[in-house]
Parts: structure tokens; sequence; C-alpha cells
């Protein structure tokens, strides 16, 4: 937030929380002055002063002696009796003496808010400041240590991936100079031949892994073209249904569809659908068919989403939470490095969306949400 913002919103509250109890007493005192006026001011005492005043003439005819005197009275009753005659002038002459004394008082309240407002956000900017400087520093310093902790991750599975193939390799070829020695030539050669097929058969799987990981490290930033969604996922299963003869593959959209226009880059895109249907496939080898769905919505006027739903195995509550980290499979077979969902959530993440694992009490689904396309075009590109 920076200090402007701070400034600000400091100022308003302290301007609000003083304003406002102002303008409340200067109407209630304005209340309070009318009323008070009406008490005061009452038609019996009117009449009361009018015959006074009128005793004062008498008065100052029959005792000339102290006429001054009648006179004074005579003038303050006089003045008196204007205030019952006109209490409008009254309240004018009243308020306009509170008005000056409360415009004075609201004048130096509102400095003194400014005042105050100023230097108590400057205060709270400063104090903001050294707070997220140290969040800063305690996410950097998280974010260094989850690096690490990744790359440990690396070099642990690298080396274990490494020395499984090492370990027989290093057993075959020491055993063959005992073969040699200890027997004869054709019992040798059969030695020898099924060490080569051994040795050839392992590095095949390192080389293996090898691509894995490269496939993982050099995957290319998307080149995106706008489509419709519904007519992209249409020729996805036209194009690739023969490639799973055990999946069924069908596609599902609701009335928005036909306006479901995204950004993607096809090949990246195919490759997260192979990618997630392999993963179907691999996860219920013992299904004799397995129905794959896509189903596509549009969220929010601002989202599409796909959702990628299989009638095969339910993925568990906790492996929902670690599906997409790199490495990580619940299938235990040599051909699988854990990197297929990881290679999916990095290309979903550089297409500008998201995807999520959706827990299920029957099968399996994966939730991808792509922003929609803000180009007008009216005839969008098909795969």
């Amino acid at each position: 937030m920076k200090n402007r913002t701070i400034n600000a919103y400091l100022i308003g509250s302290i301007l609000t929380l003083t304003v406002i109890p102002l303008l409340a007493s200067y109407w209630l005192l304005n209340e309070v002055l009318h009323s008070a006026i009406g008490l005061v001011v009452v038609p019996e005492n009117q009449q009361l002063l009018q015959h006074y005043r009128d005793d004062l003439k008498t008065l100052r005819k029959l005792d000339p002696e102290h006429e001054k005197k009648y006179k004074n009275r005579f003038l303050q009753v006089s003045d008196e009796l204007l205030i019952y005659q006109k209490p409008e002038l009254l309240q004018r002459v009243l308020r306009g003496t509170f008005l000056t004394y409360y415009l004075v008082l609201f004048i130096a309240v509102l400095i003194f808010a400014v005042v105050a407002a100023i230097w108590l956000s400057q205060k709270v900017a400063h104090s903001y400041k050294r707070l997220t400087a140290k969040d800063i520093q305690k996410a950097e310093k998280i974010y260094e240590l989850i690096y690490f902790d990744e790359w440990q991750a690396i070099a642990s599975k690298l080396a274990h991936e490494i020395n499984n193939p090492l370990t027989p390799i290093e057993m075959m070829v020491s055993n063959l100079s005992r073969v040699y020695s200890a027997t004869s030539a054709e019992v040798f050669k059969e030695n020898l031949n099924d060490t080569q097929a051994m040795v050839s058969e392992e590095v095949k799987k390192l080389k293996d892994m090898v691509n894995h990981f490269s496939r993982f490290s050099k995957l290319p930033e998307p080149r995106l073209k706008k489509c419709n969604m519904l007519d992209y996922c249409t020729g996805f299963i036209r194009q690739y249904q023969h490639a799973w003869p055990k999946v069924e593959l069908t596609v599902k959209a609701n009335a928005c569809a036909p306006n479901a226009l995204v950004d993607i880059d096809y090949l990246l895109f195919n490759q997260c659908l192979i990618n997630m249907i392999n993963n179907a496939v691999q996860a219920n080898k013992t299904q004799s068919k397995i129905n794959v769905s896509l189903t596509i919505t549009i969220e929010n006027d601002s989202e599409v989403s796909l959702v990628v739903h299989n009638d095969g195995a339910v993925i568990e509550a906790a492996d929902i939470k670690t599906i997409f980290q790199m490495y990580y499979s619940s299938k235990r077979d040599e051909e699988n490095m854990g990197l297929g969902l990881a290679i999916v959530k990095k290309i979903i993440l550089d297409h500008g969306g998201d995807i999520v694992c959706v827990p299920l009490l029957t099968g399996a689904a994966f939730k991808i949400t792509l922003p929609l396309s803000v180009h007008d075009q009216e005839h969008p590109e098909n795969i």
C-alpha cells in the first residue's frame, strides 16, 4: 500500500470522525436555542411588560422629579418588549453569535485533525514499510529454503534413478571375469550376451529418464492462438481417439460453450490432455474400458473451465494436495518419473490459467480454467 493511500485513508477517517460530531452538535445546539427562545418568549410576559411601560409613562407625569429614572426604565422595558414582539430578531442575533464562535472552533478542530492525520499517516506508513520489509525478507528466505529443498529432492531422485541400473550393470560386468576364467568359451559367450542385453536395457532406462527431464526443462513458451474451446475439444477427440483403444472420449458443453473463446498453444495444450489421459490409463490398468469426458463451461463471464473426468479410480484426499508436485507419482513403475502433471501445471500456468484436482467420490477429475479471450474475432481458428 502506498503512502498516499495510507494518508488518504487516515485523513478521511479523522476528518469524518471530527466533522460529523461537530455538525451533529451544531444541529442539536440550534434546536436547543430555538426551544429556549420559545420557552422565554411567552405572550403573558409581553402583556405585563406593556402594562409596566404604560405605568412608567403615568409615573413620569405624576412624579416629574424622578422623570429621568422613569425614562431609563421605560427604555429598558421597551428593549425587552422588542424581544417579545420580534423573537426572530433575538434568534438571529444569538444564532449569529453562536455561529461565529462555532466556526472558529470548527476551523481550529479541523486544522488539528489534518495535522494529526498527516502525523499519524507518516507513522503508520513508516511502520507498514518496516513490517512489509520484514515480511518480504521472511518470504525470500522461505522461498530460498523451498528452492534448495526442491533441488535436494531432484538430486536425491536423480541419484536414486541412476543408481538403480548401475548396480546390476556393475554386478554383471564384474561377474564376466570370473565366468571367463572358470568356464568354457560357450558359457562365457552366453553370459556375455546376457550381460550385453541387460546393459542395453538399463542404458535405455537411463536414456528414457534423461528424456523425461529434458522435456520438462525445455518446455517452450506458448504461442497463443484464438480458438473456440468446443471446436478444439471436438477436433482433439477426432484426432487422438484411436491412440487409446480402451478409452471412450466424449465432449460436453452448456449453452454458452459456443462463446467459449480462449487463447491457447495447440501443441502444448494437446500435451496437457494427452498426459492426463495417459495418467488415467496407467491408473486404471485393470479396467477394460475407461470413459473420459471433457466438460466445457463459462464461469464469472471471464473464465472458461474444462473439466477432464474419468470413471476410474478415485484420487485420495492426501494425494490431491501433492499431485502436481515434481516427481510425485502413485504409480510405481520404471517408466513413470512423476513429471506428467507437473508439466501440465506448468503449461496451464504459462497460458495464464490454473488447474486443480477436484475431489470426487467416484472417478477422478481435473479442472482447467483459462481466461476468456478479450479479442473479438468472428471466425475463431479450429484445430
